[in-house]
């Protein structure tokens, strides 16, 4: 606990566990609607699956980076969370998935005790980074003040092709065929081989513990070889619509493959895909095929580089 006198008497630190992750989805929530709503931005919905899902993912992958706050009561009873932050490790990178605090609790250094319990112990060598809303200055400034800066916007595109649209075409000699996982829920040891050597080729590291989730979440795998046999991309995609991870061998490949992803599934409603600014001919496209932008970019930070956007799209602003 938080010595007294400080500003931060009271408010006491752990470990999150699985308990917790309502009551986490629920910060999430209220301090979002908090800044959109005056805004005119309609309310986030109460209940959110998806974002219970990956925060399971992230407290089981990384369970020491899954912080919880709460305020002691007078008699020293634990109360409601007031704040929660989670961060994975993936090799020589450190992502920062969320870090909410309650609207009530902000502007007394809650949110950097939090980050600091969630920052590697020793930071040389290691690359560091998050996502952050470009509606949020102050959180923006305490990543910046640790080196995670912005560098480059990710926007996201919903909607579906306007009938008549075409993507470019895959170029001569790539096949495409759907990468099935076994009744574990495993890939072949080929496949998987071939993930992580493609993304330590992107990204510097590979992470297949998030490919595993990324199978649950979106299991429309499809891989793309080149004559040789050799995977040149891979990517994700959905009945519910959402898109991604992508990852590609050479930029070029980048447009054909998310074209064909937009077509590979009729999704329910619309699909839903996060594009990096430095992936110029895609998100032009995107926009051209009739895909609109939603909401206010997200703002992609680091202190080193550690992925090459032009030939990797994320699962989502909350992890990479």
């Amino acid at each position: 606990m938080i010595r007294a006198g400080s500003a931060l008497a009271g408010i006491t630190f752990r470990n999150a566990t699985e308990a917790d992750l309502p009551d986490c989805s629920r910060l999430h929530r209220e301090a979002i609607d908090a800044y959109l709503a005056p805004m005119g931005f309609p309310p986030m919905p109460v209940e959110n699956q998806g974002l219970l899902r990956l925060h399971a993912h992230t407290l089981a992958t990384d369970p020491s980076r899954f912080q919880v706050a709460e305020r002691l009561g007078n008699d020293g009873t634990a109360g409601p969370l007031i704040a929660f932050g989670s961060a994975v490790d993936r090799g020589p990178m450190w992502f920062l998935s969320m870090l909410f605090v309650d609207a009530g609790e902000q502007a007394r250094g809650l949110g950097k005790a939090l980050l600091e319990r969630l920052l590697p112990a020793e930071l040389d060598g290691r690359r560091l980074a998050t996502c952050t809303d470009s509606a949020q200055p102050i959180s923006n400034g305490l990543y910046a003040s640790y080196g995670i800066v912005p560098r480059m916007p990710f926007l996201n595109f919903l909607g579906r092709p306007r009938e008549g649209w075409a993507p470019p075409p895959l170029p001569d000699g790539i096949t495409v065929a759907r990468l099935v996982p076994d009744a574990s829920g495993e890939l072949d040891a080929e496949a998987r081989r071939d993930i992580d050597d493609l993304d330590r080729s992107v990204l510097g590291f590979s992470h297949p513990e998030d490919h595993a989730y990324d199978l649950r979440e979106r299991p429309w795998l499809n891989g793309y070889r080149d004559g040789s046999g050799r995977l040149v991309g891979y990517g994700y995609t959905s009945e519910v619509g959402r898109m991604g991870p992508i990852a590609v061998a050479d930029p070029s490949l980048l447009l054909p493959i998310l074209g064909h992803l937009l077509l590979a599934v009729q999704p329910r409603g619309a699909s839903s895909v996060w594009l990096g600014g430095h992936a110029t001919d895609a998100v032009a496209e995107a926009v051209r095929a009739g895909l609109r932008l939603e909401g206010f970019p997200i703002l992609a930070c680091w202190s080193e580089p550690y992925a090459d956007f032009t030939r990797y799209v994320p699962t989502s602003p909350g992890l990479i």
